[in-house]
């Protein structure tokens, strides 16, 4: 652990003065997968919350109330943040999920609890045409979000932390940066709540208690669906096999 420790911190040290560049994330028509992490600033923590909106010009893509895969991790997963990791056997939860802050609609077991693994699968539509997207985030303490399999944002207080697909000592994050912790917008669990997305800041801006993350991503369309189809059986039929067949 002291190794792992000492690894995060300079970690850290030579990375604290970088600014993150993420790729451009592709969005598809169908099967569009954002998978978001959500961590505690240690395993004390007596709440846990991630709540997500995703928009698409006017339209409402998920948002509170809305269906989302989760998982608990006790070690790390392999790829989950990949497009085509297959979730069917992780937990059904209804956006939010969390303990501890009286707005969550899936509620977790509380108590020792670091690193929270959400998936949302999700179409577009209008996708061909769609330039920008928006997100809104309500969250307590840190997330990371992957859209299709690419890096679009983290929260400030952990920006110089971790080499994707490694769970984090968090902590560091206020050894080397300082960071206040940030608490949840304290608005009552809804499907959705209308009061819900108020109070917002960019990711990059300096955390305070109780902000809504809002920002907004360039997209390039990736095409019709983000998976790829193969027929479930392949044309085998030979003349001889039809021949017999009529006889």
């Amino acid at each position: 652990m002291i190794k792992q420790f000492l690894f995060y911190l300079c970690f850290c040290c030579v990375f604290a003065s970088l600014t993150y560049a993420f790729d451009t994330p592709k969005l598809f028509t169908k099967d569009n997968v954002l998978a978001a992490g959500c961590y505690n600033d240690g395993f004390s923590s007596s709440d846990m919350t991630l709540i997500i909106q995703l928009t698409v010009g006017k339209d409402v893509i998920f948002d509170e109330g809305f269906e989302v895969r989760y998982h608990v991790p006790d070690k790390d997963v392999d790829d989950w943040t990949e497009l085509e990791f297959d979730d069917t056997n992780w937990k059904k939860g209804i956006i939010s999920i969390g303990y501890g802050d009286g707005d969550d609609n899936t509620e977790i077991k509380s108590g020792e609890v670091g690193s929270l693994y959400t998936r949302y699968h999700f179409d577009v539509p209008k996708a061909v045409t769609s330039k920008k997207i928006m997100f809104r985030i309500d969250y307590d303490d840190s997330y990371i979000l992957w859209m299709n399999g690419v890096e679009i944002a983290r929260s400030a207080n952990i920006a110089t932390l971790s080499p994707i697909g490694e769970i984090p000592v968090w902590d560091v994050s206020k050894i080397v940066d300082s960071m206040p912790d940030v608490e949840a917008t304290k608005v009552p669990k809804g499907k959705p709540n209308k009061d819900r997305w108020k109070k917002p800041v960019t990711p990059r801006e300096r955390d305070v208690h109780e902000t809504i993350h809002e920002f907004e991503i360039d997209v390039e369309f990736g095409g019709g669906s983000a998976l790829s189809v193969e027929a479930a059986d392949k044309l085998t039929t030979t003349w001889a096999a039809l021949k017999d067949h009529l006889d």
